[in-house]
């Protein structure tokens, strides 16, 4: 039995211009996995440099939201990751050179939240500081992803020795 890929990421909703007149985008690389260790980056950029901010995301659905000015784009409840810095060039620019980068399926694997199991639909966005606005803070666009199995390694990575001695196809096994 061949395991499946989840669906493609889906990236929705709106993100809001942050004070430096920026719109913060939410972004991925890899695949989301529940158990590979590695693999699936959640990332955002064009953020204020030097800002702290956070990934959360629910495990219960989208939603459209208005929060402090911007809209909140995942149901409640919602789970929240570490606080990076966004990092970007050092003071005293201020721009938007900041990024943030969350490896999910470390998360997913370490097993520090039960529910992200393969199958899980997960709805995630980013949260920063941001000063030179009302509301001090800002929301990126949200990213919509589905868990999926690690697949077996031997699935991909060697083929049979076609008309090798028995010893030799054990070898390859």
């Amino acid at each position: 039995m061949r395991d499946r890929l989840p669906p493609d990421p889906v990236i929705y909703c709106t993100a809001k211009a942050n004070s430096l007149a920026c719109l913060p985008q939410i972004g991925f690389t890899g695949v989301a996995s529940a158990s590979a260790g590695s693999g699936f980056v959640v990332r955002a950029q064009n953020i204020p440099n030097g800002r702290q901010g956070l990934l959360f995301y629910s495990l219960v659905g989208a939603a459209a939201v208005p929060f402090k000015g911007a809209w909140r784009c995942a149901q409640l409840p919602l789970k929240r990751t570490a606080t990076p810095t966004s990092g970007g060039n050092p003071p005293p620019a201020s721009d938007c050179t900041g990024t943030f980068a969350f490896e999910f399926n470390a998360f997913a694997a370490s097993q520090a939240d039960p529910g992200l199991v393969p199958g899980q639909h997960v709805w995630s966005q980013y949260w920063s500081r941001d000063a030179g606005s009302p509301s001090t803070t800002n929301l990126t666009d949200a990213l919509e992803f589905v868990l999926g199995p690690v697949r077996p390694s031997c699935l991909s990575r060697f083929r049979p020795l076609v008309g090798a001695a028995p010893a030799q196809r054990a070898r390859v096994r």
